[in-house]
């Protein structure tokens, strides 16, 4: 199985240089950047094909015109997600599921303004706890 962290970071922006495991509670990590909405469409449709275990989304701010063109695509993808996934933003008005209202919303919403790589490695966590076999089940 494998987890598939996507990190939607624009164009302007330096990219995350932040080392990432190359494994997660035995589970392989992917990682796919994008710097467009159209991009991060392309990397969601991808997740659907490929069937990840979690999928991991770190967004940023996007300008209200990109928003209205290519929104109900983002959404769109969101619930096509075969796999739950959880959300990283460093503010709250970056979050896809309040700006989107998808039908299949994020299992969880990590808000760290300190930093994306806090946010990543919490979310890491919280899909490695979730990927663990429950106590007492063979």
């Amino acid at each position: 199985m494998t987890i598939l962290l996507i990190r939607h970071t624009p164009p302007s922006a330096a990219p995350d240089a932040a080392p990432l495991p190359a494994r997660v509670a035995g589970h392989r990590l992917a990682c796919h950047d994008c710097d467009s909405l159209p991009a991060l469409v392309r990397c969601l449709q991808a997740a659907r094909r490929s069937r990840p275990a979690w999928v991991l989304i770190a967004t940023t701010a996007v300008a209200a015109p990109q928003w209205a063109r290519y929104g109900a695509a983002v959404r769109a993808a969101l619930d096509a997600l075969p796999a739950p996934y959880i959300e990283m933003a460093s503010k709250d008005d970056d979050a896809l599921d309040d700006r989107l209202h998808p039908q299949h919303a994020p299992a969880a919403r990590v808000v760290c303004g300190r930093s994306r790589e806090e946010a990543c490695q919490l979310s890491l966590a919280i899909a490695a706890r979730r990927l663990q076999p429950a106590v007492g089940s063979a």
